[in-house]
């Protein structure tokens, strides 16, 4: 029998604990440990990196501006309404007869247009407060939660003796985690939300106001033009005369002109009501609710 020397009894016993680490970190990193860990590292990664951010602010900046165009157009459409209300058309040849307010048949949309303004307002609010929960996702000592909370996560994942401490970790860093990217991902969603489904409506519903603020600004010049030519001379009167007797059609026909605008005033402002109210309220809402969900659902098979 050959005798050991004890360099040779060392060097096993080091290689057998080295065997024995060995195993014990492949069994800590194996299945869904090693997944839990990978994430993690990950999550802590993405979030200390600005992309998000910087994507989901210029998509709000987007919005902000689409709202501002449309509180303008609701607002021009006010001056241009209220123009009208201040003008006559005499129904009757030179003025003789019945009166009307062009302004009368403009009434009903003029509270819609009114109410249309204060939506664009409180929308173009609602995106100033995304802005500042953006800039709020961003803030270093948030980044220095995620990444303790995602360390802390990490130990109890390696460490048996901190077992008993991983599904607190696990929750408080998922926690955290939905704090530093719950804004980017919804402003993210959100506009492609808008980019699919509402982009249509916007273009096509802002191009309609904004040629109806034109019509109604044409016609009121037009009406106002003739209300301040005064004829002098007794030929003149008689030719003002004439000339209304024969305008009676086109008359009509700027009445209906005005009909036309108001109702394209009216569904053009209600589908513009329904992007922005889609846009700032209802869709947030529901990827929040959809982003709680999910970090629930991801909770269950981690906790333990």
């Amino acid at each position: 029998m050959s005798e050991q020397t004890p360099a040779t009894t060392s060097g096993s016993q080091a290689a057998s604990q080295g065997d024995v680490a060995a195993a014990f970190w492949r069994r800590r990193l194996r299945g869904s440990s090693g997944l839990l860990l990978a994430g993690t590292i990950l999550a802590v990664l993405l979030a200390c990196l600005p992309v998000t951010d910087t994507v989901g602010q210029s998509h709000v900046d987007a919005a902000f501006k689409r709202a501002l165009v449309g509180y303008a157009l609701a607002r021009g459409l006010n001056g241009v309404i209220s123009v009208a209300q201040g003008t006559e058309i005499a129904i009757q040849p030179a003025g003789i007869g019945l009166n009307l307010t062009p302004g009368e048949i403009l009434d009903p949309v003029n509270d819609l247009v009114e109410r249309f303004s204060w939506i664009m307002m409180l929308a173009s609010s609602s995106l100033g407060v995304q802005k500042v929960l953006l800039s709020m996702s961003a803030w270093q000592g948030l980044l220095l939660a995620v990444a303790v909370t995602g360390l802390l996560l990490c130990l109890c994942v390696l460490l048996p003796r901190l077992q008993n401490g991983r599904r607190l970790a696990q929750r408080l860093f998922l926690f955290v985690l939905l704090l530093r990217f719950m804004m980017p991902a919804v402003s993210i969603a959100n506009d492609w939300v808008y980019r699919t489904f509402l982009e249509a409506d916007y273009i096509a519903a802002s191009a309609t106001l904004d040629e109806a603020q034109q019509a109604i600004g044409r016609i009121n010049e037009e009406v106002m033009a003739e209300q301040q030519e005064e004829p002098a001379s007794m030929m003149e009167r008689a030719r003002a005369l004439y000339n209304s007797a024969l305008a009676q059609m086109d008359i009509d026909q700027r009445l209906q002109r005005y009909r036309d605008a108001a109702e394209s005033i009216s569904e053009s402002t209600i589908r513009l009501v329904v992007v922005f109210l889609m846009q700032t309220l209802v869709f947030p809402l529901v990827f929040l609710f959809v982003m709680l969900g999910l970090i629930r659902r991801l909770a269950r098979p981690w906790s333990g």
